[in-house]
């Protein structure tokens, strides 16, 4: 069968291994690909036959040839993004002078790649080529092209007016270019409604552009019965390619868009009979009206360790409130974003398995992430970093073994701890990555997310684990359905570095034909220095694949998310951003690594810029960005005996999302690493993320509406009362004033990578001042001093020396038959930390998990940090009560001024205690 995908990639593969197909058998051929999607093969079939005698020969079917050969070029998804559209355009130029020529399918070819430029840019002077292109089309008449360029030109004069009427000089200088170009696409739509119906025939009748074309003027010039006639005459064809469904309905819904804002800055209303003919077009398919109003919406899960981790949690926690989670088509995630992400993606693989689309509500969502938050910080408070080196077998084989790595063992690790607690049935077995595609109940066997997701409410994520290639310094990226470099981001005017293509793991040579989850979440964490690089062999000709952290390459993951064509972006930010400090080190570590900090930073500020930009160019519809040092501020500092000092505004005490300052500072200092987290450290951080994701969306800043949701309550125990998220109940302790409350004094020591529990807990650090006694009193009983005589002898005898020379001859014996037995894999150094691992290391690591950070865990307990938090607010307001007396003044100023309660009142919130 022509239109069976098998069959065709099978007939298309045949011709491309050999086969010999005639042109007009290859176009036929061309055509079904094009509907399925399959731009890639439709392209290699339409480069082999350009090239054909019989079609260089032939001056029209050269031309047709190239139409389809540009078309699928600039829509196949394997080619970088800049290069195609530039490609497609010198295709077009080859075949047909783009300067002078009047063909309409050209001219309509070469407007809509100018637009995805656009798209892909944000600069407005491409969305104007593009207009150029449509118009000169439009000029050589309606009927010619039955409307196509026509309508393309109406839409885009209707996009630059909706831009040109939010923007600051367009204000000054009135509204008349934008109506201007108003009026022109009502030309151009008179004229398709003046026209198109006359040229009407069965056969046209049958055509979904014919039809929607017709429909869409009609519904920009206000004739809405007559739009809505024509639209449900579309509606109602059948075997209409998906795809062209999709692209016409989210054009109509963007016009609609369009309209409601200009209506709303005139101060009018839309008529009422616009939405029900685009309810008539739609039908059924109330989530596709829905998704096509939204747009695409993707979620960006920066890196950071388990501090980005948990302040996740806390955004995902507000966002399934507001009914968010369920539009999020693409799941972009880095290091400690990409840890999170996956255990939030097993988690709602689970629910769209076990549910049809229309039985799952918001709830279903706001359950996983309850379930999350409480799951992951078991999984995080396992210490993931020690129990890496507590087994002494798996030390070993970090010796013997040429390929197993700490940065494996953290995979596994993963799937274990963290992603076995996901109630799906698969408790702690390997996961593996092709094995989970998500296939919804309701939905037929040929279902794909990429291609159907916008006809259902709720979407089935993509799930995106990015790293960084060492070997190219691209962006490497793991999906369920394959893995590589994706060609976007990829300029080949400046980057010459191969590009490593990604596969489909069907495609892959074994073992790479599978890869687990947990590897590729610890590809994606693999930091630097600490995790070795995540190595892949024999998988391309002459080349060793080393993977690293993603967050080398984008440390917030909205390009893939960009790549994928969202227009409403998500991003959770908990990065390790660039501390201020006094003194800078001078020392030769402490130079470069502050330089990559420098040098991240800056790649954060330009990414952060360039979505600004897309967003004020149209090309993003909605941005949320939250991070760590949101209203932070920065201090401008004066010189030395500076006499005119900057006037600075009186920083308040609290945040604009009501965190105290100094609090606030502090979670974006916490460290980023994999070990464990006390309570009031991962709440600290989930109510960071909470509270700023909600102060962020009571702002219109989507492009579409997101209603109020009042703070979750869950229904506990019979005979008690509801209970807010559990994390919230830090969040009036995150208000407190002073600079040495109890959460304060546990948020400075999370920013140490090791000895926190020691600066915590006053018994051990009187226990550790014995020690060092003790062992000073040791060394110096032990040295033997005397009258005349050095304090150590360093002349080695004649025997010592012999038996040094010999003990180095027989360790280089050993470590060569060491190094023979794991193949020259390993470095004398990393035998020397296996072995010591192995043998004494594992040892210390146990006593760490099983005493100091049991310890550590409990005194970071909430419930004991909150009653001696709610001890010293006690006894803060004793003081405020006695101040108040002496002074005369009232308890509410003496509050107000020691920021006591202040957090409450400018909030309104209870912090669910």
């Amino acid at each position: 069968m022509q239109g069976d995908p098998a069959e065709l990639v099978a007939r298309a593969n045949a011709i491309l291994f050999g086969r010999s197909a005639s042109p007009n058998e290859i176009l036929r051929l061309v055509k079904p690909l094009h509907e399925k999607r399959y731009f890639g093969l439709a392209r290699k079939l339409l480069d082999r036959l350009s090239t054909d005698p019989a079609v260089t020969a032939d001056g029209d079917l050269r031309l047709r040839v190239a139409h389809k050969r540009a078309l699928a070029t600039y829509k196949d998804p394997d080619l970088s993004t800049e290069a195609k559209l530039e490609q497609a355009l010198a295709i077009l130029q080859e075949a047909d002078d783009l300067e002078t020529t009047a063909n309409q399918e050209t001219l309509g070819l070469a407007g809509a790649i100018h637009k995805r430029m656009w798209e892909n840019t944000g600069r407005e002077r491409l969305l104007e080529t593009a207009l150029a292109f449509y118009l000169r089309g439009f000029e050589q008449g309606v009927e010619n092209d039955y409307g196509y360029t026509a309508t393309n030109a109406a839409f885009i004069l209707d996009v630059l007016a909706d831009l040109e009427s939010v923007d600051e000089q367009s204000k000054l200088t009135g509204q008349q270019t934008a109506d201007a170009r108003r009026e022109q696409a009502r030309a151009v739509r008179r004229a398709i409604a003046a026209t198109l119906p006359g040229l009407a025939t069965p056969e046209l009748e049958n055509q979904w552009w014919f039809l929607v074309t017709l429909g869409e003027a009609y519904f920009c010039l206000e004739q809405y019965e007559e739009a809505e006639r024509w639209l449900v005459r579309a509606a109602e064809l059948p075997h209409v390619p998906d795809w062209e469904r999709e692209s016409s309905s989210r054009q109509l819904a963007e016009l609609f868009r369009v309209e409601q804002r200009h209506r709303r800055r005139m101060g009018k209303s839309l008529d009422e009979r616009a939405e029900r003919a685009l309810e008539k077009f739609f039908g059924d398919a109330g989530p596709a009206l829905a998704s096509a109003l939204r747009g695409k919406v993707g979620l960006a899960l920066s890196g950071g360790g388990f501090r980005a981790s948990l302040y996740h949690i806390g955004v995902l926690a507000r966002l399934a409130e507001l009914d968010l989670l369920r539009h999020v088509e693409y799941l972009s995630c880095v290091s400690g974003g990409a840890i999170l992400g996956a255990h939030y993606y097993l988690e709602v693989r689970k629910l769209l398995r076990e549910k049809a689309d229309a039985e799952i509500t918001r709830d279903d969502y706001i359950a996983i992430v309850e379930r999350l938050s409480r799951d992951f910080l078991l999984g995080v408070q396992r210490n993931v970093r020690t129990r890496i080196a507590a087994e002494w077998l798996t030390n070993l084989k970090m010796v013997f073994l040429p390929d197993y790595s700490r940065t494996l063992r953290a995979g596994e690790l993963y799937e274990s701890e963290i992603y076995s607690l996901v109630k799906d049935g698969e408790g702690g077995k390997p996961r593996w990555l092709h094995e989970l595609l998500i296939h919804p109940p309701d939905e037929p066997p040929d279902f794909r997310p990429k291609d159907h997701n916008w006809r259902r409410a709720n979407k089935i994520p993509i799930l995106v684990l990015n790293a960084t290639t060492l070997n190219t310094g691209h962006n490497w990226q793991f999906t369920a359905s394959w893995m590589g470099e994706p060609p976007a981001g990829i300029d080949a005017k400046i980057d010459s570095n191969s590009r490593l293509r990604r596969m489909y793991y069907e495609d892959a040579p074994p073992p790479h034909d599978r890869m687990r989850l947990g590897y590729a979440v610890a590809a994606s964490a693999c930091v630097p220095g600490l995790f070795e690089p995540l190595s892949l062999g024999n998988l391309y000709p002459g080349r060793v694949v080393r993977l690293v952290d993603g967050g080398v390459h984008d440390n917030q993951g909205t390009a893939a998310l960009l790549e994928q064509g969202c227009s409403v972006l998500l991003v959770s930010d908990a990065s390790g951003q660039m501390d201020d400090e006094s003194a800078p080190s001078k020392g030769l570590l402490g130079v470069p690594l502050r330089s990559n900090s420098v040098l991240q930073a800056r790649i954060r500020v330009s990414q952060y810029e360039d979505l600004e930009n897309r967003l004020r160019a149209g090309t993003l519809k909605g941005l949320m960005f939250v991070h760590l040092k949101h209203d932070l501020g920065n201090d401008v500092v004066d010189w030395i005996d500076c006499q005119d000092p900057s006037r600075q505004p009186v920083a308040r005490p609290l945040t604009s999302y009501g965190v105290q300052r100094e609090v606030q500072r502090r979670l974006a200092g916490v460290r980023t690493d994999l070990d464990s987290f006390s309570e009031v450290e991962a709440y600290a951080l989930m109510t960071s993320g909470y509270v700023m994701t909600e102060e962020a969306l009571s702002k219109p800043v989507l492009g579409f509406e997101v209603g109020p949701a009042p703070r979750t309550a869950f229904s506990t125990r019979a005979g008690e009362k509801a209970s807010a998220w559990p994390f919230l109940g830090i969040e009036p302790f995150m208000w407190q004033a002073g600079k040495d409350s109890p959460l304060l004094r546990q948020l400075g020591a999370a920013k140490r990578l090791a000895f926190k529990v020691w600066v915590l807990v006053r018994p051990l650090q009187l226990a550790a001042g014995l020690l060092a006694l003790v062992v000073l009193f040791w060394l110096g009983f032990s040295i033997r001093l005397s009258w005349g005589e050095p304090l150590f002898t360093i002349a080695p005898t004649l025997g010592d020396l012999s038996l040094s020379v010999g003990s180095a001859i027989m360790s280089l014996l050993g470590f060569g038959l060491i190094s023979r037995l794991v193949q020259y894999r390993k470095t004398v150094q990393d035998i020397l930390i296996g072995v010591g691992m192995s043998t004494v290391g594992f040892l210390f690591a146990r006593l760490h998990l099983h005493v100091f950070d049991r310890l550590f865990l409990w005194q970071g307990g909430f419930e004991r940090v909150a009653a001696s938090s709610a001890r010293r607010s006690h006894g803060n307001r004793i003081q405020i009560r006695r101040l108040a007396s002496e002074t005369g003044g009232s308890e509410a100023a003496h509050a107000e001024a020691t920021g006591v309660e202040k957090g409450r009142r400018e909030t309104g919130s209870t912090g669910g205690t």
